[in-house]
């Protein structure tokens, strides 16, 4: 592996089950994704999120809700039983120079019942 796709490789990955209501009330925030800096050290100048894979099928939108904060947003009701995946990304960005990138993924197992 060469130096540039370690550099762009994903500094941290984390795993999320979240379980839902079939045909639960939309929009919903159901994740949210927010970076901190360590004490005496500024945080990122900007931070980019987004939704980079699984097989979500439209039916989520990622959003800024404050300067270091994201939310994965159900915009579409799921009727279960299902289970649906969604990989979501955080970049850090310095001076408008990439600095590092986050990943989580998001399971989401809907249940058949409306209750």
């Amino acid at each position: 592996m060469d130096s540039r796709s370690c550099h762009l490789a994903p500094k941290t990955v984390s795993f999320h089950y979240l379980s839902l209501t079939s045909n639960m009330q939309t929009p919903a925030t159901l994740f949210r994704m927010a970076t901190a800096a360590a004490p005496g050290r500024t945080g990122p100048d900007s931070l980019r999120f987004g939704i980079v894979g699984g097989n979500s099928r439209g039916i989520f939108v990622m959003q800024r809700s404050d300067r270091q904060t994201g939310e994965l947003i159900l915009v579409q009701q799921l009727r279960g039983p299902q289970e649906i995946s969604v990989d979501v990304d955080m970049s850090e960005y310095s001076e408008r120079t990439f600095q590092a990138k986050h990943v989580a993924q998001v399971n989401v197992l809907v249940s058949p019942y409306n209750f």
